[in-house]
């Protein structure tokens, strides 16, 4: 059966712009390989403009929910969607949203109808989105969902791995990782053809990569291939005549973090008598997520995984009944004495969660003053927003360790800093932008009463994962780790040679959005970078 051909737009109007998404993209490989001249694509588009070396990805650092920001300017918390899995209490039906499978479709329609999206600016030219679905308003999208599962079931079976070897039906339809990348170039070398405005490249590999088996030697080796298909990517934009008109965004959605055993929150929670449901990881059969809210009606706790080192909590409401249990808030302080549905005595669910084995932090839903409460095993802090900014003060222990180092003690002292100050005082630190990051999430319509990150070495997703079994890497959390990564820009309207110690992904959006010629929204969190670029560098 013949392929149909693919929608296609006008040509566009230079400039053209191209997104080079790392999925899962380590900020300590990159940095090492870069500094030993293993990256020299990666090199040149930083060479040639501007490179943000502590990049601050979206939290939950997730797929799909992380390129948020890079198509609109916005924190991914202001998308209306607030990860792959999350609970949304007020909908008629289909009240836990999860976007893996086949109802990956939906993260779209779940986006708020503002801002436009960056492929929405230019309507009737083209553009193209390949192994996306955050990507509302791309003219030409194609996804090879099948040739990167077959590269990570390679990784657990036999059989697969040795289809995978066969002369011609292995590189067709049994990729290796290697494989799976280079059929997502030609697809995209493809599509230049026919100029597109914008071009969204997810190189998906190292996320996938580290899942199964952690940062190894093939992680490392799958960044120097994405580094040539690059490469081979502005070669032909060069022979097309596109080269000197092509504005280059090279991101990543989050880091990844290695995991040595995995852990089930619903063991912790039962033991203290409480039913905890967390649905399913993958959706091969359903397209449409339209479960009733009945189905929860003899839960006291619904848990939505993401990325495997982040789960979010929601509580049932002690003071309702029936589906307004479900449908409405708890109080902050009565959700963290549940009662059992079956009955029996209150649980200090914070408590629990907070002693469980596998967990670092547990975060509270901001109460009606705003304050969000962040506790570790030894220690509670505290995040309180006031007309200065945020303050930040700890009681015992310090959760996100500022307290430990002698630079950044003075962050605890419960002085407001601005969103900015933040950012700057904290990028290099274990839980970069962590106070700003937190808030805007737990401040969110629709957030969990309580979110709980792993610690390091754990994920929160034992026996969960469809067909591979427990992962061995993940993401989601605010660690370091996942939260950093490397972002450059390149190309007319960016000064040469330029560094930046470090900046949002929503700031690179907003720079983007404005070097494409599309107006930002009027609430922009985003900053346009290039105004706070030193003139270029000497030689």
């Amino acid at each position: 059966m013949l392929r149909p051909a693919p929608p296609k737009g006008r040509p566009a109007d230079p400039p053209y712009l191209t997104f080079f998404l790392v999925d899962g993209l380590s900020q300590e490989v990159f940095q090492r390989e870069l500094e030993a001249g293993r990256l020299p694509n990666f090199s040149r588009l930083i060479s040639e403009g501007l490179y943000v070396e502590d990049g601050i990805a979206a939290f939950p650092s997730m797929t799909g929910y992380g390129f948020y920001p890079f198509i609109t300017g916005q924190d991914a918390v202001r998308s209306g969607v607030l990860g792959l899995r999350w609970f949304r209490r007020e909908a008629p039906e289909g009240n836990f949203r999860a976007y893996v499978g086949r109802t990956n479709v939906m993260m779209n329609e779940d986006f708020a109808a503002e801002p436009r999206t960056l492929f929405e600016c230019f309507p009737g030219q083209h553009s193209f989105s390949v192994n996306s679905y955050a990507n509302r308003g791309v003219v030409r999208n194609e996804k090879l969902g099948w040739g990167f599962s077959m590269a990570k079931y390679q990784e657990k079976y036999p059989l697969i791995r040795f289809l995978g070897g066969t002369p011609w039906l292995g590189p067709r339809f049994i990729p290796d990782w290697y494989g799976a990348e280079t059929q997502v170039l030609e697809l995209a070398l493809e599509d230049l053809a026919d100029k597109p405005k914008v071009q969204w490249v997810t190189f998906a590999s190292p996320d996938g990569r580290n899942h199964i088996v952690g940062t190894d030697d093939t992680y490392v080796k799958l960044v120097r291939h994405i580094d040539s298909l690059i490469g081979r990517y502005r070669e032909e934009s060069q022979r097309l005549g596109q080269e000197e008109h092509r504005l280059y965004a090279v991101i990543s959605d989050h880091g990844v973090t290695d995991v040595h055993k995995n852990v089930d929150l619903r063991v912790a929670l039962g033991t203290a008598g409480l039913r905890a449901w967390r649905g399913e990881a993958t959706h091969l059969r359903q397209s449409r997520l339209n479960d009733p809210i009945s189905t929860w009606a003899d839960t006291d706790v619904v848990l939505a995984v993401n990325g495997n080192t982040m789960n979010y909590v929601y509580l049932r409401n002690p003071a309702a009944q029936g589906e307004q249990a479900w449908r409405t808030q708890p109080a902050p302080g009565t959700a963290f004495q549940l009662p059992p549905h079956q009955g029996g005595a209150p649980v200090d669910v914070v408590k629990v969660l907070r002693e469980a084995e596998g967990v670092e932090l547990v975060v509270t839903r901001a109460d009606a003053a705003g304050q969000v409460r962040v506790f570790s095993r030894t220690g509670e802090g505290r995040i309180t927003p006031s007309e200065g900014g945020l303050s930040y003060s700890c009681e015992g222990e310090d959760p996100l360790g500022y307290a430990q180092g002698e630079a950044s003690r003075v962050l605890c002292d419960g002085r407001p800093r601005s969103d900015r100050d933040w950012l700057k005082a904290t990028h290099a630190l274990g839980f970069p932008d962590a106070v700003v990051r937190l808030h805007r999430l737990m401040s969110a319509p629709d957030v969990a009463d309580l979110v709980v990150t792993a610690a390091l070495g754990y994920d929160l997703a034992a026996d969960y994962e469809l067909v591979v079994g427990n992962y061995r890497g993940g993401h989601g959390g605010l660690r370091a780790d996942q939260l950093r990564v490397p972002y450059i820009l390149s190309g007319p309207g960016v000064p040469m040679g330029q560094r930046l110690a470090t900046a949002r992904a929503e700031d690179i959006g907003a720079t983007v959005l404005r070097l494409a010629g599309c107006p930002p929204a009027e609430q922009r969190a985003g900053e346009d970078l290039i105004p706070a670029v030193a003139t270029p560098a000497p030689p």
